[in-house]
This record gives C-alpha cells, sequence and structure tokens, in this order.
C-alpha cells in the first residue's frame, strides 16, 4: 500500500485553516524504540477478569519498498495491557505499541505478524496478518489518496459530496463527524450527523452512528485518521464502490467534517474527481476542502469554483463571484484565482467538466501539486455568499 509520510491528517489542516487554533493532538508511545523486547511474565497465561481482550485485529496489507505500513491491535483490561509485537513468533525488539509501524519498508519486513497483549490478568494473541512486500512502482507516481470538507450547514440544508473512483473497485472509508470535532475545540459542531452514500439516484449505504465498531477503529487508524470516541454520534462507512457516487450528509445545525479516504492498495483504481456543493458565507463559514497528495511526484489537477455557472441547472441564490485559493500545510497561498481564463475551456473538456457560460465570473485554474497536504479555500471574491460547488479533477500527465 502507498502510504503517504506527512505530518499531520488533512483533516487537522482544515480546523486551523478556518481558525480553530486549539488542536490538542496527543501522541502515541513512539514505535520505533530500540529498547529490548519486552518481558511477558510466564504467569500471564490463562485470562481471569479484566485480562486482555482484543477488539481490533491487525490487517492482512500490501506494502512497497521504501514506504512506510502500519499494523495495529487493539486490546481491552484492566490493568491497560501491555503490548509485544511478534514476526513469525518471534518478538520484535522495541515493538512494545498497539501500533506497529515500518518505515522505510523492506523486502525482508514481509512476513505474518501477531500482537501479544498481556497483564496480570493473562495474556492473549492477536489474529495474524500477512505483510507482502512488493517492489516499488519504476518511475514516478501520485495519487489522490484523501480529501476532506468542512462546512456550517442549517438544521434544513444537505451537504452533498461527488466523488469518482476510476478504473475499478475499491474500498473508500467516508466519515461525517461532528461530534468529533468537540476535541479540537470546535464549536456548535453537528450533533448527530447522518451519512448516506448513493450512486446516481440509487440508495447503496447509510450510517447515522458508527457504533465503535473494532473493523472501523482499526481502519481509521491505518489510514491516520483521527480517533472517534466509540460511543459518539458520528458517523461512517466503509464500502467498496466503482465509478461516480455522492455522499449526502446532514443533521441538526452545526459545523461538520465530511471525509473520504482511499482505503485501498496501489494506483488503480485511485480517486479522480471530487466535489462539492453548499452555500458559502464568510468568515469562517467559507466552504473549505483539504486534500492529501500522495506518491513520488507532482500531480496535475483541475480546480473550480462554479457560482453563476451553477443558474444553468436550476440552482438559485448562487454565489455571484467566487473564489478559489489554494494553500499549503503551513497555510501559505500558491495559487489564486477570481475569474476563469476562457483558454481553459478545451481542459474541461478533456476532463469531463461542465463547460461555464462564456465571461461568467466563474473561477478556475490548473495546477501542479507536490505530494503533500493543501486546502482548498473557495469565499466570495467581493464578500458576498451563496450556493457554490467546489470541483477537483486529476488531469492527464
Amino acid at each position: 500500500m502507498l502510504t503517504p509520510r506527512l505530518s499531520r491528517p488533512v483533516a487537522l489542516l482544515l480546523l486551523v485553516s478556518i481558525g480553530f487554533t486549539g488542536v490538542r493532538v496527543s501522541a502515541a508511545r513512539s514505535v520505533g524504540s530500540t529498547n529490548d523486547a519486552a518481558d511477558i511474565p510466564a504467569s500471564a497465561s490463562a485470562l481471569t477478569d479484566g485480562g486482555p481482550v482484543f477488539i481490533s485485529r491487525p490487517e492482512t496489507q500490501t506494502a512497497y519498498v521504501g514506504g512506510t505500513v502500519s499494523l495495529t491491535a487493539v486490546a481491552s483490561g484492566d490493568p491497560a495491557p501491555t503490548y509485544q509485537w511478534r514476526k513469525g513468533g518471534e518478538p520484535i525488539p522495541g515493538k512494545t505499541s498497539s501500533t506497529l509501524t515500518l518505515s522505510p519498508v523492506q523486502l525482508s519486513d514481509a512476513g505474518v505478524y501477531t500482537c501479544i497483549a498481556y497483564n496480570a490478568g493473562g495474556m492473549a494473541e492477536s489474529a495474524a496478518a500477512t505483510l507482502t512486500v512488493e517492489p516499488a512502482p519504476v518511475g514516478p507516481f501520485s495519487r489522490i489518496l484523501n480529501a476532506s470538507v468542512r462546512t456550517t450547514l442549517d438544521t434544513a440544508q444537505t451537504l452533498i459530496v461527488g466523488y469518482t473512483l476510476s478504473s475499478g473497485p475499491k474500498p473508500v472509508l467516508m466519515r461525517a463527524v461532528g461530534p468529533g470535532l468537540a476535541r479540537y475545540d470546535v464549536p456548535n459542531f453537528m450533533r448527530d450527523p447522518k451519512i448516506t452514500l448513493f450512486r446516481g439516484n440509487t440508495w447503496v449505504a447509510e450510517n447515522d452512528t458508527w457504533g465503535g465498531t473494532p473493523d472501523l477503529i482499526s481502519t481509521f487508524v491505518r489510514l491516520g485518521a483521527f480517533a472517534l470516541v466509540n460511543s459518539s454520534l458520528d458517523a461512517a462507512l466503509l464500502s467498496t464502490v466503482s465509478g461516480g457516487h455522492t455522499v449526502q450528509v446532514f443533521g441538526p445545525a452545526g459545523n461538520v467534517l465530511v471525509e473520504l479516504y482511499d482505503a485501498g492498495d496501489g494506483l488503480t483504481p485511485r480517486l479522480t474527481n471530487l466535489s462539492a456543493r453548499n452555500r458559502v458565507g464568510t468568515g469562517a463559514d467559507i466552504l473549505i476542502v483539504g486534500l492529501v497528495i500522495d506518491g513520488t511526484a507532482p500531480k496535475s489537477l483541475l480546480v473550480r469554483a462554479v457560482g453563476p455557472g451553477l443558474s444553468a441547472f436550476g440552482v438559485t441564490g448562487v454565489l455571484a463571484d467566487p473564489k478559489v485559493g489554494v494553500f499549503t500545510s503551513t497555510q501559505t497561498r500558491i495559487a489564486e484565482n477570481d475569474t476563469w481564463d476562457p483558454g481553459l475551456a478545451a481542459t474541461f473538456a478533456a476532463a469531463g467538466a461542465f463547460p461555464l457560460p462564456a465571461a461568467s465570473k466563474d473561477s478556475a485554474l490548473v495546477l501542479s501539486l507536490a505530494p503533500g497536504s493543501y486546502t482548498l479555500q473557495v469565499s466570495g471574491a467581493d464578500g458576498g455568499t451563496g450556493e457554490a460547488l467546489v470541483e477537483l479533477y486529476e488531469l492527464a500527465p
């Protein structure tokens, strides 16, 4: 699996970019310690009350040489269990956290991994996970790994996020986070978001409360998604999809974060298009999209912010003069557009984007983004408000 080596999840960039600076990130104990393998007590064999029980198991994965891969196994118990990872049945020195991270991955890392959890109540061993290691892809590569949309919804509003997964089926993790934003000091978060997945007009799946299921927990950890409280009313779906889909999110009024993660292996299939439509306000209520580019080469993208162009589709109350800005993880603006260049019409057609009216005040730009984390921020160039669509298209090299 191609895993990004990035310093912070893109979702956190969205929170910082709109002024919520009270982000608190707690670091787990390092898994890269050089300590010897943990001494597992000989008496810790038969389970008693409070003994460790695995609630999340490591997943079988494929990694590329030179990349990064993480295996996670979480156990409950009282007192909290201590961990020891094993490869081929042998303890791995220093790997005594619930997450085993290998970086850079080597061919010799291939094998079968298990995790031992132990405390005064006994010892338990996780299910086995097989790690397959393949040579790194030849030549430069890149993909859209993760995208997030942060906005504010009224009770009657629905946030619509569209995406396209090209070249076949692949698992995608989708989350609608409201209560989970409280830990980052986001005010007025949506108390109970609901997420529904459609293909065209056909219902595919939905979730109201994610429920703390072990499979979702391990997926969150593997993909670098921030943790959610097991009993929270946040929503999450893990579905294998192909082609174009839309995610609709609604609930009580408040701030909500919608996330999409490429949860599969390799470069094909991959996310090639993302769009989000909602009302654009001012200040912290502008429309913001977070983006992670993974790989070793820049990714060419078409970015559009459409307001007047929506009128042709019967949309009323549009944002009259949208502006789109592109920012790095340090909030450095690297590109901006207020009114699109008619010379981009051919690029729109090649990407499959609908045409824009001549001389409209919609915005568009083409740029090449190096691997890393970015935000796209859509606002009214004249301070106006209204309905807008932000779009992102992968362009052919």
